[in-house]
Order: C-alpha cells, then structure tokens, then sequence
C-alpha cells in the first residue's frame, strides 16, 4: 500500500509513518537501539508483531503498530527502550498532574481537523458543566439535584439517559461518545441555566429544576425550529 508519510514527533525523537498511522519499523526499532533484524518474520513472530507492510517511498517495508511500538519499549533490555521507558514516566507524571500542555501537544499531531474541534467542544461543555455545579451550590441546590439536572439536559440534547449511551456508543464517559455539536449544545444549555439562575435568584433544588426544564425546552425548540432562533 503506498502511503504518504507522516512524521510523528516525540521530544527530540522523530518517527516517520504511514497516513494510517503505522511506525517504520526500521527507523522505530533504531530508536528502541536494534538494527532491522535480517529475518524480520521470525522477529515479528518472536515479539507478536502484526503490522502490515507499507511503502514510505522505496517499496514495501515493515511496520509497527503505536501499541507494538509501547510494547517492545517496556520490554526490550536497550537503552533506547530504556529511554524511551524515561519518556513515558515524565508522560505519566504529566497527565496525572493535568498538565494541559499535554493535552495541547496530542491535539496538535492530531491531522483531523474535526478531532481538534470535538476535543475544544469536550472542554468547553466541562468547564460549562462545572460552573453550572458551582451556581447551583451556591443557590442552594444539594443532594440529587446534581444527577437530575444531567438527566434532564441528556433528555433534551441526547434523547436518552447517559447510561444507553455509554452502552449503545461503547464508551466509559458520556462525554466521550458525544458529537460536537451535542457537547455544544449541552454546552449551551448549562451555560443558560447557570445564567438564568443567577439572574432569577432561584434557590433549592426544586426551585433550579424547573428553571433547568424551561431552558432545556426553550432550547430544544429553537433547536428543532432553527428558523425561529432569530
């Protein structure tokens, strides 16, 4: 399969792969400090390595998966796998510290325009959620309240309740089997309540869940009248 490479880049480390996102396994195995073994099937069955072969411009060639790739770092005794296995402690360290730059790196390599607009529609719906929790504490709201109010948002934006939809889009968090334009308007939708609240002076949980269900029908109207949004 010709392929148009891409180059991964991980610090000062510099991978070429394929458009589908497989390693070239001879420039990935220099890095882990092995040379392209001669008999590259008896390897591959050594190490259970699946990757098909793909052409970076010379011809076909092998191919590692990122998850091989991982695998042979945290299990080959060289000191590039060595290094590489440094490299992934730092990581560690910094997505347990939520360090966003992180975050900011991965998105970057990301060549889907669409996959970066999801991850700024995943940000914006958290932090809409979070200071929808904040307003509603502070007017009082306690208890069930919290579980409710997703319910009702999930009810007006999804159709469903948050556990079909892990289930039925095979995800752990809801959130990570939405589509943009659901987190945007969920988004939206917190970020309404949230305001309207404040401004209402509403207080206890009854109280902040009728003001959520008229926001929540308020929106899914325009939604589904969007010539009547203006």
């Amino acid at each position: 399969m010709k392929t148009a490479p891409v180059t991964l880049e991980f610090g000062t480390q510099r991978l070429p792969a394929s458009a589908d996102g497989l390693l070239h396994a001879p420039t990935a195995l220099l890095a882990l400090g092995l040379p392209m073994p001669d008999d590259w099937a008896a390897f591959a069955a050594d190490h259970d390595l699946h990757g098909p072969e793909r052409d970076f411009g010379v011809g076909p060639e092998a191919t590692l998966d990122p998850a091989e790739f991982a695998r042979l770092a945290f299990t080959l005794d060289t000191p590039g796998a060595r290094r590489w296995r440094k490299r992934a402690q730092t990581l560690l360290a910094r997505a347990l510290t939520g360090d966003v730059r992180l975050a900011a790196e991965i998105a970057e390599r990301s060549a889907d325009p669409g996959a970066r607009r999801w991850l700024a529609a995943r940000l914006e719906s958290t932090d809409a959620r979070r200071t929808l929790m904040s307003t509603v504490a502070r007017h009082g709201g306690e208890g069930p309240v919290y579980g409710q109010l997703g319910s009702i948002s999930n009810r007006s934006v999804l159709g469903t309740d948050s556990a079909t939809i892990r289930r039925e889009r095979g995800v752990k968090q809801t959130r990570d089997g939405l589509r943009t334009d659901e987190l945007l308007r969920l988004a939206y939708l917190d970020t309404a309540t949230a305001r309207a609240i404040s401004e209402r002076g509403a207080h206890g949980n009854a109280a902040i869940l009728r003001l959520h269900e008229g926001v929540a029908r308020r929106e899914r109207h325009l939604w589904d009248n969007p010539a009547q949004a203006g």
